[in-house]
């Protein structure tokens, strides 16, 4: 009969072997989408079958919403073609600037994006996009972010915004060579990025509205984890966060420890409730899944007003896409 210790010693090198498996699995599968041309999703939408949590009741408002959405819309389905450009729209430029990363003591790249008659006269809201594990600053260009955002603005009206495609692996090494638990650490310190260099130059050098009204911020997987870290932790900064198929580890949930560190310890709202929290995933999404239906149950019980919806779908391109979708059409309005 082994030890205690011997037990619970392999127990836990058990675990990590586990959840290593799993990240690399992530990192192929966000892999795979990332390297396609774009993540194509067929012209099926209104049959695709969207799963959304049941009634929940929020404390600070005495409503009943299903998920704190108008009751009246429970459709989460794309309109037909929208990662795509259509017809004789104008789309706005993508490009790639450098700017000074004092979290590195080194340049880095991120990718921006005017909307279609950017004019310096006006000011816009700027939307902060964060990808997943082996990405990049163009993942999210890849996945047709540009035509997503501003198909959204000509069929739904939202405003015209300022896209900013940040790169998560904050590292000076090659993402490829890098372990599990190593990359993990350089995508944690997106927020220092983001907070202390992207953000003061992308409001140096464009003309942007500022303050948690007019910014939001959004990821997938490793993405999605950091996206609801930074908007939590810097309320007065991001009304709006979203976050697909966010991996786990944004606060204590039992599995902390092993290869993803706990960004913080608890939702606390500082400001009253974000104008926006979204959160979808796949049904199928082994993953992501369990975080994600996590998060929800951990915001509902501190009533905290948000949307989670599954959709069919595993942690692919099709269901991040979907989720930006549907969190566009729902920000700066």
């Amino acid at each position: 009969m082994q030890p205690k210790e011997e037990q619970t010693q392999q127990s836990t090198q058990a675990a990590q072997m586990e959840q290593t498996s799993q990240m690399e699995q992530t990192a192929q599968m966000e892999q795979t989408a990332q390297n396609s041309d774009a993540v194509t999703l067929p012209d099926t939408s209104e049959a695709r079958p969207v799963v959304v949590s049941g009634e929940k009741t929020l404390g600070d408002t005495g409503k009943t919403f299903v998920n704190d959405y108008n009751p009246s819309d429970r459709s989460y389905a794309a309109s037909d073609n929208y990662i795509s450009p259509k017809g004789n729209r104008q789309y706005g430029t993508t490009t790639t600037v450098e700017y000074y990363s004092s979290t590195l003591g080194t340049t880095r790249k991120a990718d921006v994006i005017l909307p279609y008659g950017y004019d310096a006269s006006k000011s816009y809201p700027v939307l902060y996009m964060l990808h997943g594990m082996g990405g990049s600053n163009k993942s999210w260009s890849d996945m047709g972010v540009k035509y997503i955002v501003e198909n959204v603005h000509y069929e739904n009206g939202v405003p015209d915004m300022i896209i900013v495609c940040v790169d998560c692996f904050v590292s000076t090494q090659d993402q490829d060579s890098v372990p599990i638990r190593e990359m993990s650490a350089a995508y944690d310190l997106t927020e220092s990025e983001v907070m202390n260099d992207l953000m003061p130059y992308i409001n140096n050098n464009y003309s942007t509205k500022t303050g948690r009204d007019n910014t939001a911020i959004a990821g997938y997987s490793l993405g999605g984890r950091c996206a609801l870290a930074i908007g939590f932790k810097h309320q007065d900064r991001f009304g709006y966060i979203g976050a697909f198929s966010a991996a786990s580890g944004v606060i204590p949930n039992g599995s902390e420890g092993r290869i993803l560190a706990t960004l913080m310890d608890d939702f606390v709202l500082e400001y009253g409730n974000f104008p926006m929290i979204l959160i979808n995933v796949g049904e199928t999404d082994g993953i992501c899944g369990d975080s994600c239906r996590f998060y929800d149950d951990a915001l509902t019980q501190r009533e905290i007003k948000h949307i989670f919806y599954e959709m069919e779908g595993d942690h692919e391109g099709t269901v991040w896409q979907n989720g930006l979708y549907n969190f566009v059409k729902r920000i700066f309005v």
